[in-house]
């Protein structure tokens, strides 16, 4: 954790001074626009005249960097396609606005839609994307990025600063019912201006470290002839399930509901070129084929019919004793590749969140009993086989946890002692043996999604019912599932969070989102400290001074037992097909497991030699060449 929390210290130097950034001069070629005068009118600044216009652009110091890391690789070549599975069709193929905040649509976006700035894939620092030079001011409210000239639409059409002011509209547009995003923008920027064609201006409206990370990194940009079209309602309606046109190196090709998902390689991406750019992107064809459940993936992927097979916690059971050169022929002679990939990934936070709105989990005795009856020792140990540790904190392997958690861990008694204290008696049992208060027996529903493996869930049951409580597994689809949770229909709900390499606490805990439906306070939570540290981590641009206050909202979070946290894995396992050319790498430094199919894209290549000498080994029964069956390639950075 030490040599990771050294290379993590970059970040603070992100705002002041990088060791790449050049300055550069204000001049260059401006952006041709056929109808500018009326996209000024409408995206350009409303309070500044042209002679202050022109003030505001000489006085601005550039600057950029043209030396960023290189992950590709020079062997890479492009061509083929890349095939991955999942069990859960998404709610909506959207990037922003209902049901949009999932892994699968963050991964759709990042990969058809850019940001301003991107970050160096091994040191952290800023470098161009969309816009090819940045400046902030001196009180650090004021940003201002140059869209490089050269950024184009799929479409062929110039991508200007205009486009960043449509999506900031579309964002603050309460039609796209995502209160969160609305308020999150609406609350932290002004209206951004676009005082020229190819230079957008941003102001704050609060001083917080974190903003132009976020508007550099995580705003997206969408084009401002579709959604400066379209209000919020008909974003949501016109592109539940299909995507518009994008700018980044795959573009929306079709989706099957339930079905499948396809994306195509832009041979005519503008940003090809860059040097960051080198050897990624390089699958013509990207298909994220959908199954009804786990068993029949993993078939799938047994056939080949999928290229790629994330070993996720319910199936380390079958790393273990099924995917084994003794039981499979075709790992036995590399034909599959079997795989642990180690690297500096936040490992996020899983468990049964509770709603703490209502009854009974309004009571904190009540959750902590129901963290000390998830007997996730014996889980570990039966169905996971040591490969998982303890989750004992919010921010697992970063060094915002405290170390100083409670180390919550299976107790029957005192939960049930809790459960007395709650009301909830052993001595008013019924027949079944469940308890009974109030003439209505403790009795709650649990959503199972992942159909084949319900494993934790029915382990999890028994305890319950040793304890008298009732708990009903319901199965629903994905889809249903994220729709009860966003609206607040649940009680007690089996979700998963990535982590992040930068918290921001607000979004998820913050007391203002306590009450509104879709965003990420699930459980309801009102905390007038958790609110201070929210608020003050916004304000602190010292890194140190800001690990001190998550550590302490770790602390309180893990205190109010909201959540029944889950295990985790400290590599990242894989199974694929041995025909991709793959970086030494394999994986990136920084993403997590759950975004494996976002880095492959990324990363590896169709290698039709290979492919050529897979379907010779498997006709003649043959072995191919053995990889590494653990890949630390990140270890020697720390």
């Amino acid at each position: 954790m030490n040599k990771f929390f050294l290379s993590f210290l970059l970040i603070s130097l992100i705002f002041t001074i990088s060791c790449c950034e050049q300055k550069e001069s204000a001049k260059e070629t401006p952006i041709e626009i056929a109808n500018e005068e009326e996209l000024m009118e409408k995206y350009g600044p409303k309070d500044l005249t042209e002679e202050q216009v022109d003030s505001i652009i000489e006085s601005i110091e550039w600057e950029t960097n043209k030396n960023p890391s290189i992950l590709g690789s020079k062997e890479a070549k492009k061509g083929g396609t890349f095939v991955y599975g999942d069990p859960a069709y998404p709610a909506t193929l959207r990037t922003e606005g209902e049901n949009a905040n999932y892994v699968i649509n963050a991964m759709l976006r990042d990969l058809i839609y850019e940001t301003l700035l991107t970050l160096d894939p091994v040191t952290l620092e800023y470098v161009p994307s969309l816009a090819n030079k940045w400046s902030i001011s001196s009180d650090k409210k004021t940003f201002f990025y140059h869209i490089d000239p050269k950024a184009r639409w799929q479409d062929g059409k110039p991508l200007t600063a205009f486009d960043v002011v449509a999506t900031y509209d579309l964002l603050t547009n309460e039609g796209i019912r995502d209160p969160y995003t609305n308020d999150f923008y609406s609350s932290k920027f002004d209206r951004p201006a676009a005082i020229t064609p190819d230079i957008v201006m941003v102001t704050t409206k609060i001083l917080q470290w974190s903003l132009f990370l976020y508007f550099s990194q995580a705003f997206n940009i969408l084009p401002e002839h579709v959604v400066g079209k379209i209000s919020g309602s008909e974003y949501l309606k016109e592109y539940n399930n299909k995507m518009m046109v994008g700018s980044g190196p795959y573009m929306f090709e079709s989706a099957t509901t339930n079905q499948s998902i396809v994306l195509k390689r832009d041979t005519n991406w503008w940003a090809s070129g860059a040097r960051i750019n080198q050897g990624l992107y390089n699958f013509d064809i990207f298909k994220y084929i959908f199954f009804s459940d786990e068993t029949l993936l993993e078939e799938n992927f047994k056939k080949g019919t999928v290229d790629a097979f994330l070993i996720r916690s319910t199936k380390l059971q079958k790393w273990v004793k099924e995917f084994t050169p003794g039981k499979m022929n075709s790992i036995k002679y590399n034909h599959i590749i079997k795989q642990k990939i180690y690297n500096d990934s936040p490992k996020g936070t899983a468990g049964y969140h509770f709603n703490i709105r209502e009854e009974p989990f309004n009571d904190k005795r009540v959750r902590q009993a129901f963290c000390l009856l998830l007997n996730r020792g014996k889980m570990i140990e039966k169905l996971f086989f040591g490969e998982c540790k303890y989750m004992d904190s919010y921010y697992s392997n970063l060094p915002y946890e405290n170390k100083n958690n409670p180390k919550i861990r299976y107790n029957t008694t005192e939960a049930i002692k809790l459960l007395e204290e709650a009301g909830y008696s052993q001595q008013n049992l019924n027949d079944e043996g469940y308890i009974v208060k109030n003439g209505k027996v403790f009795e709650l529903n649990l959503n199972v999604y992942l159909t084949d493996d319900t494993r934790v869930e029915t382990l999890y049951q028994e305890e319950l019912r040793k304890a008298g409580i009732k708990l009903n597994l319901k199965n629903v689809t994905w889809a249903t599932h994220t729709k009860e949770v966003g609206e607040r229909n649940f009680k007690i709900a089996r979700m998963g969070h990535t982590g992040l390499l930068f918290p921001n606490p607000e979004s998820s805990l913050h007391s203002k989102y306590a009450d509104k439906k879709d965003n990420n306070n699930l459980w309801g939570l009102k905390n007038k400290r958790v609110d201070e540290i929210c608020e003050a981590n916004n304000l602190e641009f010292d890194l140190q001074k800001r690990i001190k206050l998550i550590q302490e909202l770790d602390s309180i979070l893990m205190n109010e037992y909201l959540t029944a946290l889950f295990w985790y894995q400290d590599d990242i396992k894989i199974l694929y097909w041995n025909k991709f050319g793959i970086p030494e790498c394999v994986l990136s430094r920084y993403n997590s497991g759950s975004y494996l199919e976002h880095q492959i894209v990324s990363l590896w290549w169709y290698d039709e030699e290979a492919d050529k000498r897979l379907k010779e080994a498997i006709e003649k029964d043959l072995p191919l060449p053995a990889k590494p069956a653990e890949v630390r390639y990140w270890e020697k950075y720390h």
